[in-house]
């Protein structure tokens, strides 16, 4: 997501102070966050420091004053932040994520570096349920339990327990099992993911194009490994924090 984009989606939340899509999502205090020192955020800078996303760490806050957060690093390198620089905060704190916007006060480097950020005043988040569904379009690949591919397809949303599924071809009758095969993005790195999954429903239409019919599958993910359940649900977080409007 670009920083105008970002600026954009948090102008509006201000304006309009809640989500049109999801009555979870509103503004939040900063006690909300429960912000600790050490907790990992994400912060994204302007294009002048041609970084585009970088973690800190939380060193502490003065309430109403100033935010101190550890100085980015990108790449092995310190991204220089100055006076006034604007910046996005992006944090997931307990079932909830959150993004303000903070200006610098001050990048210091003693007795170590970190940098004061303008105390948030306004912040909006969304509260994550159990199965939040968030918007996206992944190619996908899918394999019958025999080991033949029935199609491709897009993956239209995802949850941490399933997912939708748009395709023009037949992938299968209810309760079959199949595997997904998609790659994610999760933070600036790719990973492949490979899971089962149960067919819960499905419905068949005649193709936008007019031509053969197009099927939209919801699946339930069938016996996650541990490492692909954080794999899911860190995506899920990730879109979340960083797209909040596209939680359904």
């Amino acid at each position: 997501m670009s920083e105008d984009t970002a600026n954009e989606d948090l102008e509006r939340d201000e304006r309009t102070g809640e989500n049109d899509e999801d009555e979870a999502r509103r503004g939040f205090t900063f006690e909300d966050m429960r912000l600790a020192v050490g907790d990992r955020l994400q912060i994204e800078c302007t294009a002048r420091t041609g970084v585009r996303r970088a973690f800190v760490r939380v060193v502490g806050y003065v309430e109403g004053v100033s935010l101190m957060v550890s100085t980015p690093v990108a790449a092995g390198r310190r991204v220089e932040l100055v006076d006034n620089d604007p910046v996005i905060v992006r944090v997931f704190s307990r079932q909830s994520a959150f993004a303000f916007r903070a200006s610098v006060l001050r990048a210091c480097r003693l007795p170590f570096d970190y940098v004061h950020l303008s105390f948030p005043t306004v912040i909006q988040g969304s509260v994550i349920r159990k199965a939040t569904r968030v918007r996206t379009q992944l190619p996908v690949r899918v394999v019958s339990q025999s080991g033949d591919e029935a199609g491709e397809g897009t993956m239209l949303n995802l949850s941490a327990t399933g997912a939708l599924i748009h395709t023009h071809a037949a992938l299968g009758e209810q309760g079959a099992i199949v595997q997904l095969h998609f790659d994610a993005l999760l933070h600036e790195v790719h990973s492949e993911l490979r899971i089962a999954a149960e067919i819960r429903n499905v419905q068949q239409e005649p193709a936008a194009e007019g031509e053969g019919l197009e099927y939209h599958y919801g699946v339930d993910f069938h016996e996650l490994v541990p490492e692909d359940r954080m794999k899911i649900k860190s995506l899920v977080y990730q879109t979340i924090i960083e797209q909040p409007r596209r939680v359904i």
